[in-house]
């Protein structure tokens, strides 16, 4: 840790105990000659009266407690660098959210985005470097018989971009471009792709992930398997099931293998398979987790009546907390609790934009009602970094808006134990407006934001720069990590295309040992590396933000 190396400077322990220098240094002494020094207030020996073996056990034994308290020192000085990395403000302090329960907002004030005559630029720039990477040469040669391109996105569980062209899939790695792949086993146009784990027990051991496709008829589950860094795609499709009717626009999978879609007559689904069927059973199905059972027995137009389509564009899947959120064209939130062990599925609480824009205006009455829609997206804030702060919106003005799942009361207090307790709802608890709302801002404002992503304390934003490319709005407080508000820097790079996805890649470390909570990026920048940030474009290139390296 930075803090450590610090506070030891890499030698300089208390005055006339040091070892001097380095073996082969100059001034270097050994720890014979350390040893051999007579300490103030001891007498010296008397070699005379003492054997020469008498005298250099006596002298070891004599300075026992002088290395103890050197050791003591070393330690004492461990622990305050260890608290010190530590004691960082809660992200819930920082947002100055209190007991008293009222909502706050930031962001107007210069100090939240504080430029020091453009250096907080200049540094965050310095801490994030762009990597563009075209697509596979045989990948372009493609596009000049492109009738149509359903969709495309990014699979950061394998490292694979994905595109659809009519009914066939490519796949490649966005790393580097190499590996390209493709399955064309389908007859219908691709609209959605996901990636999930196999569940246990179920396919042959070499089946190491499951690539989840739906057309307008069909759901298939095909079989993919690595030799080496290279991907295959078995080309038999282990389940296919009807899509009875179901647009399928978004999949998602949680980690223990379940696979959520979201379609567009606004229901989420799940399919589930088993290893062997039974007589009321099928090896594979779709359930409608947003419907009640009786819903299917009722004719079509009475269920229009009750039940208006708001097309899930959005799943986002909370695995510490056993929390599903989805978000709607429309920009409705909903709430599911997955269970305690993550296996069951009950809707808890919904959201509409008129209620989320409302409550955004209460807030901050200040700012004009329509900054507060539509919505751009959603993102997690994982416990590891905030245990009372579960989700965050981002609007298509750039204001950010923290929600919790908890009573309000009780985010403050102490914690309640009871999942029905606990995740009773959603709640707005804080407004972060972006840079150019302060009085004094000379900057810019991000507008018509296409796509949104948030992670560990770091924001990135897409927002129209010319016809056809797109800029990214990079904010992070990685470089205030002790402030007790919360403070960002921020930064505008410029893209050669639309952004389509945004993802972190790979997977986050865990949280450091002996520590409750996330601490700071400064602290942990030389034990883990950097988090880069993936962004897909229309043209499409991938660009690889690299979004936190050395500080």
């Amino acid at each position: 840790m930075a803090s450590i190396h610090q506070s030891f400077g890499f030698g300089t322990p208390p005055a006339n105990r040091s070892l001097q220098g380095f073996p082969g240094s100059p001034g270097y002494q050994s720890s014979q000659s350390f040893y051999s020094q007579t300490p103030p207030g001891v007498a010296p020996y008397q070699h005379s009266l003492i054997s020469p073996t008498d005298a250099q056990s006596s002298s070891t034994i004599s300075h026992l407690p002088l290395a103890r308290d050197s050791i003591d020192v070393a330690g004492r000085t461990i622990d305050k660098c260890i608290l010190s990395d530590s004691s960082s403000a809660k992200l819930i302090d920082q947002l100055k959210i209190t007991k008293e329960g009222c909502p706050t907002h930031s962001g107007l004030s210069p100090s939240d985005y504080p430029q020091a005559a453009q250096s907080c630029r200049m540094l965050l720039k310095q801490c994030g470097t762009m990597k563009r990477v075209p697509l596979p040469q045989e990948l372009v040669e493609q596009f000049a018989h492109v009738e149509t391109i359903s969709s495309m996105g990014l699979l950061p569980q394998i490292g694979r971009a994905w595109l659809t062209i009519d009914s066939n899939i490519y796949l490649w790695n966005y790393r580097d471009g190499s590996d390209l792949a493709f399955y064309d086993g389908l007859s219908e146009a691709i609209l959605s792709a996901g990636i999930a784990k196999p569940k246990p027990n179920v396919f042959q051991p070499q089946i190491e992930y499951l690539l989840v496709l739906a057309t307008t008829v069909e759901i298939v589950l095909l079989g993919v398997t690595f030799s080496g860094d290279e991907i295959h795609v078995i080309p038999d499709p282990l389940f296919a099931l009807p899509t009875d009717g179901a647009f399928i626009l978004t999949i998602e999978a949680s980690d223990s293998g379940r696979i959520f879609l979201g379609a567009k007559d606004g229901c989420l689904y799940e399919v589930t398979y088993t290893s062997d069927s039974g007589w009321f059973s099928r090896r594979c199905k779709k359930i409608n987790h947003s419907r009640s059972a009786i819903s299917f027995l009722l004719p079509s137009f009475i269920n229009a009546a009750f039940y208006e389509d708001e097309p899930i564009v959005q799943i986002v899947i909370d695995e510490s907390r056993r929390l599903l959120y989805t978000r709607s064209d429309k920009g409705t939130l909903v709430l599911f609790d997955l269970g305690e062990n993550g296996s069951s599925v009950s809707r808890v609480a919904y959201m509409t934009l008129q209620n989320i824009a409302d409550a955004a205006h209460n807030i901050v009455s200040t700012i004009d009602k329509t900054c507060f829609r539509p919505l751009a997206g959603i993102s997690l804030i994982e416990s590891s970094e905030s245990p009372e702060l579960n989700l965050v919106a981002f609007s298509t003005s750039g204001v950010r808006m923290y929600f919790t799942c908890l009573p309000f009361n009780a985010i403050i207090g102490a914690p309640l134990t009871s999942p029905v307790q606990r995740y009773s709802g959603l709640t707005l608890t804080h407004i972060r407006l972006p840079p150019g709302f302060s009085v004094s801002s000379t900057s810019q404002k991000p507008s018509n934001v296409r796509a949104s992503y948030y992670c560990k304390g770091t924001s990135i934003l897409s927002s129209p720069h010319a016809d056809d490319t797109d800029s990214i709005w990079v904010a992070s407080s990685d470089m205030f990590p002790f402030s007790q508000t919360l403070t960002e820097g921020f930064s505008v790079e410029q893209l050669d295309g639309r952004v389509c996805d945004i993802v972190l890649d790979g997977v986050r470390n865990s949280i450091v040992g002996g520590l409750k909570m996330e601490p700071p990026a400064v602290v942990v920048q030389h034990s883990r590396p950097p988090a880069n940030f993936v962004i897909l474009t229309s043209q499409p290139v991938i660009c690889t933000y690299d979004g936190s390296t050395k500080l």
